[in-house]
């Protein structure tokens, strides 16, 4: 256990001693004691040491009396022990009113003490205990790194460091969900609840409630990448035995993931490779590759359904943290395990083009549309509410043949998303048919001359004023050219709406005849479907 200022009062030469100011300060941690021999002593104390003195060096300095308690406790030493008679008649009322008042334990020793023997003593209880968590750390270190030359993997890990400290032992991934635990908790009721990020982790176990100062907490590393926290929970063990054993057992199994983190990146490189191939249409013989993706362990199985999930943020290394993030934590597949019931081997995830690429098998899925646009929801939720994430959906498909261009549907549903939506959104390829059609006019040129002709004044009218008639077209179209509903969700008066269509119609748009108006809303797909194709591109 840590050596506090109650046990120093319980050595036998404070027998005679007497604590006189600052008993709330008690339980601070005494980790070394020294002699106070000059009056600067401030640059050569440290946290948790303890003065021991006589005041000889300031005891006729009233100014350097005064400012002692407190310069000590802002530099965070433990306490301080005063022998007074010989230089002082007493300690001095003020000083142990700033005891009190700070919290900070002050001693009074009586005539007979020996302060150097009284160093000494402190000094050896402290190499005592510090050789003791020596001793416990090697013994953790020995009995783990034994395991772990044999190959062991986590499991045995935790069973046996919670056998050599008489604690449970739990594994947490990144987001405080719960991946391994020591043998003991499997045997009774555990729960878990709260979590790492909000500080209100907790477990229960064996009718007792443990929080944050019940358990050690230690974060696993490798260079820059957490693979997630070991939780020893608080038994017989003392705490900075505990403490040892955590980053003893943190490195090793840290060295575990890392060796298999490679494994599976070298694995993840190949289906990645394999996946583009597909999406490529780099596919000979359907059958084959249909074979090969069960060696990823993938059940290549149709109608397949293909979602490109895009997080949408300017800093590049956000973004790519993001992704490893989810990727990693498994974040997807535990939705689609519990929501969509699907068999890992159903569906099958990828990080390809700076995107992530879900193919589902969706052949048991009813309602497939909503049943897709709810998982699609629930996963942007579960990403991150705080990024612009959005998810474009293909049509289904019948053959391994039509893969890529499904892939290209996804892209595409996903871009327009982008364009149409300012927050995350779940966006079909087919609610967009007209799309459709535009993609068979392989003529761009002349697309781009009718968009030119059609919203051209338009478009550079905004282009020099920044009105925000685009936008306002846009959602007149989504309101069925409803001038009223389209004010109400621009947040815009509506006199204010009719001054803006009254300017389009100044700007060529003949928005009461028909034809005319079916035209400027052909024209205006024709623009989002060429900014989505300018995206995918680059």
């Amino acid at each position: 256990m840590f050596v506090t200022m109650k046990n120093i009062l319980q050595l036998e030469g404070f027998r005679n001693a007497k604590l006189v100011a600052g008993e709330k300060g008690a339980d601070h941690i005494v980790n070394s004691a020294m002699i106070m021999e000059v009056p600067d002593i401030y640059p050569y104390v440290g946290r948790s040491n303890l003065l021991i003195t006589t005041l000889f060096p300031i005891y006729d300095d009233e100014k350097a009396l005064m400012e002692l308690i407190p310069k000590l406790h802002a530099l965070g030493v433990a306490g301080i022990c005063i022998k007074p008679f010989r230089y002082i008649s007493g300690i001095p009322k003020e000083m142990i009113r700033q005891g009190n008042e700070l919290q900070f334990p002050v001693i009074e020793l009586p005539p007979e003490a020996n302060l150097s023997g009284l160093v000494n003593e402190i000094l050896e209880i402290s190499l005592k205990k510090h050789i003791n968590v020596l001793n416990f750390r090697n013994n953790v270190h020995d009995s783990l790194m034994k395991l772990f030359l044999e190959g062991k993997e986590i499991p045995e890990l935790l069973d046996n460091l919670a056998e050599i400290c008489h604690s449970p032992t739990i594994l947490l991934d990144g987001s405080s969900r719960i991946l391994m635990k020591s043998r003991e908790l499997t045997r009774t009721l555990f729960t878990a609840t709260g979590s790492i990020e909000n500080g209100t982790l907790k477990f229960a176990f064996k009718d007792k409630v443990y929080e944050a100062e019940d358990m050690i907490l230690h974060p696993i590393r490798a260079g820059m990448r957490l693979f997630g926290y070991l939780v020893i929970l608080k038994g017989e063990e003392a705490r900075e035995n505990l403490l040892v054993a955590a980053e003893e057992a943190s490195l090793l199994i840290a060295s575990v993931y890392y060796k298999n983190y490679a494994v599976m990146e070298k694995e993840r490189s190949f289906q990645d490779s394999f996946i583009r191939d597909i999406l490529q249409g780099k596919v000979t013989s359907p059958m084959e590759t249909i074979n090969k993706a069960k060696y990823f362990g993938w059940n290549m199985e149709f109608p397949q359904v293909i979602m490109v999930i895009r997080i949408f943020a300017h800093d590049e290394k956000v973004k790519k943290e993001l992704y490893e993030e989810i990727i990693d934590s498994g974040y997807i597949d535990e939705i689609m395990e519990s929501e969509l019931k699907l068999a890992e081997s159903k569906f099958k995830l990828v990080y390809l083009d700076d995107s992530m690429v879900l193919f589902i098998n969706s052949i048991f899925m009813e309602k497939k549309g909503k049943g897709l646009k709810d998982l699609g929801e629930k996963l942007i939720r579960r990403i991150s509410t705080s990024v612009h994430t959005g998810i474009g959906i293909s049509e289904a498909v019948l053959s391994i043949e039509d893969l890529p261009g499904a892939y290209r549907q996804a892209k595409i549903a996903a871009e327009i998303g982008y364009i149409l939506h300012s927050d995350s959104f779940v966006s079909f390829y087919q609610d967009y048919e007209m799309f459709s059609l535009i993609r068979e006019i392989r003529d761009q040129d002349l697309l781009k001359a009718f968009t030119e002709k059609k919203l051209g004044a338009l478009l550079e009218y905004d282009r020099v004023n920044e009105v925000g008639l685009m936008e306002t077209l846009r959602v007149l179209i989504e309101e069925n050219f409803n001038a009223k509903k389209a004010s109400e969700k621009l947040y815009i008066h509506y006199n204010t709406m009719r001054h803006r269509i009254e300017k389009m119609k100044e700007l060529g748009l003949d928005l009461e005849n028909g034809f005319s108006t079916g035209e400027i809303v052909f024209a205006y797909h024709i623009l989002i479907w060429q900014q989505a194709l300018k995206n995918i591109a680059e």
